[in-house]
Parts: C-alpha cells; structure tokens; sequence
C-alpha cells in the first residue's frame, strides 16, 4: 500500500526479482476499477471524478479474485484502460502461484481484504516526489495535460490520500521510506517470505510422509481384480511380452479403469420406451457435461480410452513436475 506514484510497483517489481522463486503472481488494485455510467466517464473526461476514493474500486469482484488465488485456482484479472477510462473487452487469466504480491492505494482500506493479506508493507514516500512522479506518468503516459493534472491532484488526489491512504499505516507490518531505494527494507521482506515458504515445504513434507503405514483411504476405489484383470496383468508384466501385446492389454485395462471410474458420477433415475412399446426403468448422466483432465505425462495415456466410452468430452491437461533445486512440486 502507499500513496498514487510513491513506488508501490517498483518495490513490488524488486521484491519479486529479489525473491527468485517460481510461480509469484503480481496483482494491481488498477485492474479493479469499478465501470463507469455516462455521467461519471463525463466527470473524468474533465478530471472531476474521484479515483482516488475507496468507492471508485470493486472490492467485491477484487476479494474475490484474491480468495481464490489463494487456493490454488485461475481467475480472469479486468484489464483497465486509463486513456478512456474503462474496462477493456479481455480479461487476462492469472494462475495461483506460490507467491502473490498484492499492490494498491488502497490495499488496507477494506477489512475482507485485510483478512487475506500475511504480510502488509506500506510505502512511504514525500508527497512532493509523488506529485512529480503523477505529473511525469499522467502526461506522458497517459495523455493528459498539466492544468487537469494539478486539479485533479488538489482536489481528489491529496485529500483521499490524508483521509483514506496515510492512516491505514497503522495496520501495516512493515514501512519501507524511499520506496524502491531501500534496499535495506527491501531485503528484510524477502527474508520473512522465504521463511513462510520454508514451512510451507516442512508441512509439505510431512504431509507426503503421513500416510505411509496407513489403511487406504476411503475415498480411493480400487479396481476389483477379477481373473480377467488378473490375466492382462500377468501379460504387461511379462519380461517376454512383445511391445504391440503390451499396448494392447495396457489399454484395454485403462478402459475397464475408465468404465469403473463413470460409476462413480451422479445419475438420476429416467424411464424410456424401448422398440417394443414397453418400459425401461435406467439411469442418464445428471449433468450437462463431462469434462477429463490429464495429469501429464502418464495421464495423457488414457485420454484414448476417455474419449472411447465418453461422446464429445472435454479435455484440459495439467503438468506437475518436480522443481530440482527446491524438492517441491510445481503446477
């Protein structure tokens, strides 16, 4: 958090590079500006609209992108255009990752949002560098000019920024003076961060060990071992069984795995007319969709036999693979 042009992306850009682990998301508080009415687009065409006030921001739809960061899942992040000032027509996906640097004015002006931070660092900067940064930004990137620049500053900027923005210092864990100049608090960030990515692995570790010792869980369904499955297993592991026999049984045993596993999704219970006039009590597929996802590479195996017993399904795939300097796996 930190006033407009204090060096919030500079210090989120250099923690980053600092930090130098895979998979770090960095989310901008810009991308979530609310859309604006005819009156309101009116308003900042001529600078008189207060971009600066927690109500210009959909903190709704942006909690709810970080929630489910968080957890691990994709979301699709409003990309903001400050020429015209609105939302474009893409939105860009973003991936959870290991690590997400949050940044924005108002990154501690909501209480839901609060919640989801761990680590909360304030930028402290002068003012008077932070108008010079916004009348440098404003003009030459985004097209305005000076006098709506100064009004828009003295009106909204600087008001919002005591009234909003500077108390909320109190919540933070960290203030970094000078923005992206100090190195010293730069540092000290990056150490706390590897630190919680250091327990994270611990726990993680344990975790891959706990079950050894321990009765099957419930939720796995093993495949009955019928003399049938018994016999296609006695040929794949065959040392003399040629490579087309082994192709062969291998998939006709993933589409017995596949026939199992469609046991297993919700069915309804549906009465049809067969050929011959009578009635058939049966069961049909209480979705729309179906939709497989291959854990590459030895997923992809059995993709063939999916799509064989499965019409018309959907295919996603995900890579997991081991990150060699660290042990952990990676998404």
């Amino acid at each position: 958090c930190g006033g407009s042009a204090s060096g919030k992306t500079t210090v989120a850009t250099r923690i980053i590079e600092a930090l130098d682990v895979p998979w770090v998301v960095l989310l901008s508080m810009d991308s979530f500006y609310k859309v604006l009415d005819e009156g309101q687009q009116a308003l900042a065409a001529c600078s008189d609209y207060n971009f600066d006030h927690p109500d210009a921001f959909d903190f709704e739809l942006l909690v709810s992108v970080l929630r489910k960061l968080k957890k691990g899942k994709s979301v699709k992040v409003p990309v903001y255009d400050f020429t015209t000032h609105s939302r474009r027509r893409e939105w860009k996906t973003v991936y959870g990752a290991n690590v997400i640097v949050f940044e924005g004015i108002l990154a501690f002006a909501n209480k839901e949002l609060l919640k989801l931070l761990d680590m909360k660092v304030f930028v402290d900067t002068d003012s008077d560098i932070r108008l010079v940064r916004r009348l440098q930004r404003d003009i030459m990137e985004r097209g305005r000019d000076i006098v709506g620049v100064i009004k828009q500053y003295n009106k909204f900027v600087k008001p919002s920024f005591e009234q909003y923005i500077e108390p909320t210092v109190q919540v933070a864990d960290i203030v970094v003076p000078r923005g992206g100049e100090n190195f010293v608090a730069l540092d000290l960030i990056v150490q706390h961060v590897h630190s919680q990515l250091e327990k994270v692995r611990v726990g993680a570790a344990a975790l891959a060990s706990a079950h050894q010792g321990q009765p099957l869980p419930k939720t796995l369904s093993v495949l009955e071992s019928t003399p049938q499955v018994r016999g296609m297993h006695t040929i794949i592991r065959n040392k003399d069984t040629t490579r087309d026999e082994f192709i062969f049984y291998s998939k006709r045993l993933m589409r017995l795995l596949i026939e199992h596993a469609l046991s297993f999704l919700p069915l309804k219970s549906v009465t049809v007319e067969t050929p011959q006039g009578t009635t058939y009590e049966g069961k049909r597929f209480h979705r729309q969709r179906i939709t497989g996802v291959s854990i590459l590479r030895a997923g992809e195996t059995m993709e063939q036999a999916l799509t064989a017993v499965c019409k018309d399904i959907r295919l996603g795939k995900i890579l997991i693979q081991t990150n060699h300097d660290t042990g952990e796996p990676e998404v």
